[in-house]
């Protein structure tokens, strides 16, 4: 029984260690607002970072790359509402950020969500990357 015990244990735990970085394709790790970032992302160059975060412009709030990056090449875009309102004055959509790593190093990537003529963000989505 003891044993039994140890080993569930056992791979209970490296399942977790699994599911510290999701990749889809072995290639891109999916992240979105409620889907944290370990605390430090070990990636090798050519991995991409792909954030998905809900966006209302007309809000006036966007969400931002907060500093230039060295080590990656960055790719935003944003994609009307999927609903039937997706022309509707107002709707809302998702700002994509996909991040490559372009060379070895280490990086903080922070992504706020912010008023261009405000200073302080509502929410931010922050994670700090090794590249090897």
């Amino acid at each position: 029984m003891k044993k039994l015990l140890v080993l569930m244990t056992g791979a209970i735990l490296l399942a977790g260690c699994g599911s510290m970085s999701p990749t889809v394709d072995g290639q891109t790790h999916v992240y979105t607002l409620k889907k944290k970032c370990p605390s430090l992302m070990e990636m090798d160059v050519g991995q991409v970072i792909e954030l998905t975060l809900a966006e209302n412009p007309s809000t006036g709030y966007g969400w931002k790359v907060n500093s230039e990056h060295q080590l990656f090449e960055i790719q935003e875009t944003y994609q009307q509402g999927k609903s039937n309102q997706k022309n509707v004055v107002g709707s809302g959509g998702e700002r994509v950020f996909r991040f490559t790593a372009k060379k070895p190093g280490e990086e903080l990537i922070d992504v706020k969500h912010v008023r261009a003529w405000e200073g302080k963000p509502v929410d931010e989505w922050t994670c700090r990357v090794r590249i090897s």
